[in-house]
Formats: C-alpha cells, sequence, structure tokens
C-alpha cells in the first residue's frame, strides 16, 4: 500500500512542479500585461491632458475673438450711421452745387465789385436798377453755394472718421482672423490629442481584457495547484502515519523478541541456579546466562 502511495505522492509532486512552471509563467504575463496596460493608461491620462490643454487654449482664444467681433461689430454699427449722414451731406452739397453756376469765392468777389460800383459811380436809374438786381441774384446764389460748402465741409469731416472707423474695423477684423486661425490649429489639435487618446485607450482595454482573462486562467491553475498540494499534504501525512505504524510495530516486535530472550534466559538460569545451589560445577558459558538473567 505504501509503495502506491509513493508511488502516487510521486506523480503529484512532479504535477506540482508542472503547475509551479506554468504559474511561474503565467505570473510574469500577467505582469507584462500589466505593465503594458499601465503604459498605454499613463499615455492616454497625458494625451487627455495635452488636449484638454489646447481646448482650454481654444476657449481662451474664442474669448478673445468674441471680444474684437464685438467691437468690431460696434464700430460697423457707428460706420452704418456716418455713412448714412455722408449720404446725406453728399447729397445736400450735390444739389446745392449744382445750382451754383460760379464758384462762392468768386461770387463774394463779384458782389463786393457791383457793390462798390453801386456806392462810386453815377448811372442810369435803369442800370442801376440791372446791378441791384444782379447783386441779389448772386447773394441767393451765394447762399445756395454756403450751403453746399457747410455740407461739403461736414462731409469731409464724416469721411474722415468713416476712414479712421474703417481702419479701427479692419484691425479688430485682422485680430479675429488671426486669433479665428490660432483657434483652428487649437482645435485641430484638441481633436488630434483626443482622438490619439481614444485608439491609446482601446490598445489599453485590450491589454485589460487579457489580463482578466489571464488572471481567470491563473486563478485556474492557483485551485489545481492548492488541490495538488492539498493531496500531497494529505499523502505526505499518510505516508508518515504508515511508516510510524511500522516503526512502532517493528519495535513493539523487537521488544517481544528481547522480552522473550529475557524470559528464555530467566528460566535457563534458574533451571542453572538450581544445579549450581546442588553443588554442581558451571561452564562459563552458563555462568554468563546466571549472570544476564540477573540470578548472580
Amino acid at each position: 500500500m505504501i509503495d502506491q502511495l509513493k508511488k502516487e505522492l510521486a506523480s503529484l509532486q512532479k504535477k506540482e512542479r508542472e503547475l509551479q512552471e506554468i504559474k511561474k509563467n503565467m505570473t510574469k504575463e500577467t505582469r507584462d500585461l500589466k505593465k503594458k496596460r499601465d503604459e498605454e493608461n499613463k499615455k492616454f491620462s497625458e494625451l487627455i491632458g495635452l488636449g484638454k490643454k489646447q481646448r482650454d487654449e481654444r476657449n481662451r482664444i474664442n474669448e478673445e475673438i468674441y471680444k474684437y467681433k464685438s467691437l468690431r461689430d460696434k464700430e460697423r454699427e457707428k460706420l452704418k450711421i456716418l455713412k448714412e449722414k455722408a449720404v446725406e451731406f453728399k447729397k445736400i452739397r450735390d444739389e446745392n452745387f449744382e445750382l451754383c453756376t460760379v464758384p462762392p469765392d468768386k461770387v463774394l468777389r463779384t458782389i463786393e465789385q457791383l457793390e462798390w460800383k453801386l456806392e462810386t459811380t453815377v448811372m442810369k436809374l435803369d442800370k442801376e436798377k440791372k446791378i441791384v438786381d444782379r447783386i441779389r441774384e448772386l447773394k441767393e446764389n451765394y447762399k445756395i453755394s454756403e450751403e453746399g460748402m457747410d455740407a461739403d465741409i461736414k462731409l469731409k469731416d464724416v469721411n474722415r472718421k468713416i476712414k479712421d472707423l474703417r481702419t479701427k474695423i479692419d484691425a479688430h477684423h485682422r485680430e479675429v482672423s488671426t486669433r479665428a486661425e490660432e483657434s483652428k490649429k487649437s482645435h485641430e489639435r484638441m481633436i488630434y490629442y483626443f482622438d490619439r487618446a481614444r485608439e491609446i485607450k482601446e490598445i489599453a482595454d485590450r491589454y485589460h481584457n487579457a489580463l482578466i482573462e489571464k488572471n481567470k486562467e491563473l486563478d485556474i491553475y492557483y485551485e489545481e495547484l492548492r488541490d495538488t498540494i492539498r493531496r500531497i499534504n494529505e499523502l505526505s501525512d499518510k505516508v508518515k502515519e504508515i511508516k510510524t505504524e511500522r516503526q512502532v510495530q517493528r519495535l513493539r516486535e523487537k521488544a517481544e523478541k528481547v522480552e522473550k530472550k529475557k524470559e528464555e534466559l530467566r528460566k535457563q538460569g534458574k533451571e542453572i541456579y538450581d544445579r549450581f545451589k546442588h553443588g554442581e560445577k558451571l561452564t562459563g558459558d552458563e555462568l554468563r546466562i546466571l549472570q544476564e538473567s540477573d540470578l548472580l
């Protein structure tokens, strides 16, 4: 029986060594998978951080775009009003200048000359009347021209303001365009980082899923290894128990043999001792038997 147990024990110990080797290799595989998963997750976190940074930068730029758009739109509203005024002043100026047959400065000089002539020259009544009518006509013409000149001055002032506004609007528009390009680049970089992070996350998840499966497989081998070790311990205890029982049996048998031998010696010794008491001469072997039987 013990031989069969030892044979089974040796087989189980061999199986344990094989399972320990498998466990060792699989443990290394799980460590490798965990390391790779953690490395990919680290890359994922870094990419997400970069993507958020670009998103924050894009949002900051978009706020500036909104600010410059707002400034540009306000200036455009002012420009619209000024353009309407310019149209109005141009209309007044053009209508008055069309009625004016001669330049205003020339009209003034002519009026001055005619009035001087009336004051310093003696002339017929009809001729004087013609000069008076001419002066009245010229003054009327100058009045019209003066209104046109005032409109022209206002138009020039409005046009200057329009030019300044357009310069400001163009500057705001350039800021919007420049920042829009920067925002676009930040957005593209954000999309790149988030897309790359998504790809890395998929890789990390594959490693994680493989790790879960490998751990499940490892658990099976752990369970089998524990059962094998438990069975080995049981068999080892059984073998030890049998060996102990056999040793006890041998000791018992040996003790019985010793006791039996002692009993025989005591029996022989008693016989020899009885003969010795009757005066028989004993041999050396007989004396030894007496000594070993504790009768001397």
